[in-house]
């Protein structure tokens, strides 16, 4: 009875191994089932749709910039690649949707800074469609940023605009300012339009090209955020956000004054 027993014993640990071998498989076979869509997939494209190309000719360390369709493609983007390799190549993971990509290249500091002019490069910026899920192929060139000239009064006097002074704390006239002008309230992106340099009066008007609804914001310096000891100021009406400025085409608008602060 004993060596029974024993045996007996022997038998149902064997199907009890048998049966969590057995359940061990089915899960497995159960998360491979879960993985079988993503086996085909490239790397870093989680969705299995993207966007892949080489930036020219070719330029390794570069960085792709991308946009959601519509937004301002200056500022944080939706998503950014990792930096190009030696042959230029890149590859980005999106799901179907519409996009503004942009490549830039830094000789030197964080990809996310401005760009100096003569030194760092960039590419057009370009709008892609991704669907279906599939990889678009897409080659971008790049060359070296110009001038920021190009946006200093930019549009030639017109009959829309917007004016006013750039003023201190106490009132008094800012000489040197100049007012850079955004169609989101963020201010985040690249300005639209720049006016020229305030004179010893403070004063300022921006030309442009069309009616709409603007932001503005006064900086004696340009590019990338205020740092400590720059003057910054940006046109509210005692709201904590920034205050739109409509007007219509064929409009004037006067007496628009921004009061700077110096960044501590």
């Amino acid at each position: 009875m004993k060596s029974q027993e024993c045996r007996g014993g022997v038998v149902r640990f064997k199907i009890a191994a048998y049966v969590a071998t057995a359940a061990v498989v089915v899960l497995a076979l159960i998360g491979l089932g879960g993985c079988a869509t993503s086996a085909g997939q490239s790397a870093g494209t989680a969705s299995g749709s993207g966007v892949r190309g080489v930036v020219m000719t070719p330029v390794e360390g570069a960085y792709i910039f991308v946009y959601e369709k519509g937004a301002e493609p200056h500022g944080p983007p939706y998503v950014m690649s990792e930096p190009t390799k030696a042959d230029g190549s890149f590859e980005v993971g999106l799901p179907d949707g519409e996009y503004t990509i942009v490549a830039r290249k830094h000789k030197d500091g964080e990809p996310g800074s401005p760009l100096k002019e003569g030194v760092d490069k960039k590419s057009p910026i370009m709008d892609i469609t991704v669907k279906n899920g599939v990889i678009l192929t897409q080659n971008l060139v790049i060359r070296t940023k110009t001038d920021d000239k190009k946006y200093f009064g930019a549009w030639a006097p017109s009959d829309t605009s917007i004016s006013g002074k750039i003023l201190d704390s106490d009132g008094n006239p800012m000489m040197g300012f100049r007012v850079q002008v955004y169609t989101y309230a963020q201010m985040s992106e690249r300005p639209k339009y720049v006016s020229d340099k305030t004179g010893p009066d403070g004063k300022f008007v921006v030309y442009l090209p069309k009616g709409g609804t603007y932001y503005l914001q006064a900086r004696d310096t340009f590019g990338g955020p205020p740092k400590v000891g720059d003057f910054y100021g940006r046109y509210d009406e005692g709201t904590v956000d920034p205050s739109g400025v409509m007007l219509r085409k064929g409009q004037k608008i006067k007496d628009i004054d921004i009061t700077v602060h110096k960044v501590w």
